[in-house]
């Protein structure tokens, strides 16, 4: 037995496998799409994401994919067929997967949809869940609501204290009557343009104290100079004035201490929250806002598993490199009085309460959970495509045994298959036909005399082969259908690739032996 036979043989195996995954694949390919594999998988996989495998939560995770799945911009994924023909085949399809759902008893995972989709990028996923956490609505409610009560405790009521201890004093109860009045229209306009989002909220509170300002070199005219009732007034004053925002880190704790952070923003989904209280303490205050979201929030049940799992990707965020380089500069630059530095410092006090960091860590954090995901579903496909190798090798009666004994005895057989196999490695070294010998796997088969199928030729020389076979209680053909089952199961590429090698080996071989005869 000579390598070269050897490596005909191969070949030719070899060659057998390549078209039989083929096959192979396109029937996988086939029940895939009409079963929905992927986006049932995928639907699952998030479900598995949300419960964070506990169990207690399995059900409410359930029923949150079912809501999220609900949304627009997850809807917008599952691209419905158009067109008569199309729609036709649409509802094969769904027809078939019901009736493998009844068969199965398994339920239907997409809820009262018939299809979801079979991706989802993690960035849409992201908005998904804070869409439905509605972030971004709460995280403009409570702010505006601190806002709101830091102008009216922490400046108007003690300046009206102020103002009434002076007019007890002077026994004049219209005293500055005008100005405080100016001041409180003036800070009423200064929130409106907050919420309109005409200003930032470092911008307001420099227009706050800005106001304060003016109120001063108002009062100042009014009252009497050289008066210790003024003095005493005035020095008030400049101490209500530093307790606001004296300087740039006084100011960047005061938009601290007003912006709700992101662990605040997911705790609201915990309905024993102070987060949630606060909620619900603003409902009617806000033009229904408020409303809409706890009423939103009331009708949905949160699992405990992804309550935990917001609360861990909040403080990440929170904790994320920006924050610490927050840190570090407030720190380091706390002595310095340059306009600019000022600004940011101001600027990163402001970057641990963006949603956007948020929703990038939901992003990773789904893109973990997919990855894993990815890797059972190769896991399960593998296990699917043994099962579909075994079903080919048994329904084509491909039995290698009796295969590698009929390339080894019939040299018209081993000729045929090893110069097609050869002839298609050559002419397709990127393997850029491969889809081409998919689409004629059927002329393959039936165009090579390659042994396999149920003839009368076959199933006797099978028979005779079963005589000499020297482990009892296990058919000699079982063996040839369980190792083509498994061949198969290794895909096409694997094979191609295979078969590009073995070939290389055999050319090379045979320009070896010209070089020497023509020496």
């Amino acid at each position: 037995m000579t390598i070269p036979f050897i490596l005909e043989i191969a070949i030719g195996l070899v060659f057998i496998y390549l078209t039989l995954s083929l096959l192979a694949s396109e029937i996988q390919e086939i029940i895939g799409t009409l079963l929905q594999w992927r986006a049932e998988h995928l639907k699952r996989s998030i479900e598995v994401l949300i419960a964070a495998n506990d169990e207690e939560s399995k059900e409410a995770a359930r029923a949150f994919a079912d809501r999220l799945y609900d949304t627009p911009i997850l809807r917008s994924l599952n691209q419905e067929a158009t067109g008569p023909i199309a729609r036709f085949f649409r509802l094969i399809n769904h027809i078939v997967g019901q009736i493998y759902r009844t068969i199965t008893r398994a339920r239907n995972v997409f809820g009262n949809e018939t299809s979801g989709p079979s991706y989802i990028p993690g960035k849409t996923f992201a908005q998904a869940l804070l869409d439905n956490l509605q972030i971004e609505d709460l995280r403009k409610v409570l702010l505006e609501s601190r806002l709101g009560r830091f102008a009216e405790d922490k400046l108007l009521l003690p300046l009206n204290h102020m103002v009434n201890d002076l007019r007890a004093s002077t026994a004049n109860e219209f005293l500055l009557n005008a100005e405080f009045r100016d001041l409180e229209q003036a800070v009423g306009q200064l929130i409106s343009d907050f919420r309109e989002k005409r200003a930032t909220l470092s911008e307001t509170i420099d227009r706050l104290v800005a106001r304060l300002d003016e109120f001063t070199v108002a009062a100042q005219a009014v009252l009497p100079d050289n008066h210790h009732l003024t003095e005493t007034f005035m020095r008030r004053l400049e101490y209500l004035k530093k307790t606001l925002a004296s300087t740039s880190l006084d100011k960047s704790a005061l938009m601290k201490a007003i912006q709700p952070s992101l662990q605040e923003l997911v705790s609201v989904v915990d309905r024993s929250s102070p987060a949630y209280y606060e909620l619900k303490s603003l409902v009617g205050k806000d033009g229904g806002m408020a409303k809409a979201i706890a009423d939103r929030l009331d009708n949905q049940v949160f699992p405990k598993s992804l309550q935990a799992s917001l609360i861990s990707l909040a403080e990440k965020a929170g904790s994320s490199l920006a924050t610490k380089a927050s840190d570090t500069v407030l720190s380091t630059m706390q002595d310095l009085k340059d306009d600019s530095v000022s600004n940011l410092k101001i600027y990163l006090a402001d970057l641990e309460s963006d949603v956007k960091s948020l929703g990038v860590e939901v992003e990773a954090w789904f893109d973990r959970g997919m990855n894993r995901a990815t890797g059972v579903y190769r896991r399960n496909a593998k296990a699917v495509s043994l099962l579909i190798g075994l079903a080919v090798a048994i329904s084509l009666n491909a039995d290698s045994l009796h295969m590698l004994d009929r390339l080894s005895r019939d040299p018209a057989i081993r000729n045929a298959i090893t110069q097609a196999a050869e002839e298609f490695a050559t002419t397709n070294p990127d393997g850029t036909a491969i889809a081409k010998l998919e689409e004629e796997v059927d002329s393959v088969l039936s165009g090579l005399p390659i042994p396999l199928g149920y003839s009368e030729a076959v199933i006797e020389k099978q028979q005779l082969a079963q005589e000499s076979w020297f482990v009892p209680f296990i058919p000699r053909r079982a063996v040839g259908w369980l190792i083509t089952g498994f061949a198969i199961s290794m895909g096409s590429n694997f094979w191609f690739g295979l078969l590009k090698r073995i070939v290389n080996v055999k050319n090379s071989g045979k320009e070896e032996g010209e070089n020497k005869q023509t020496s």
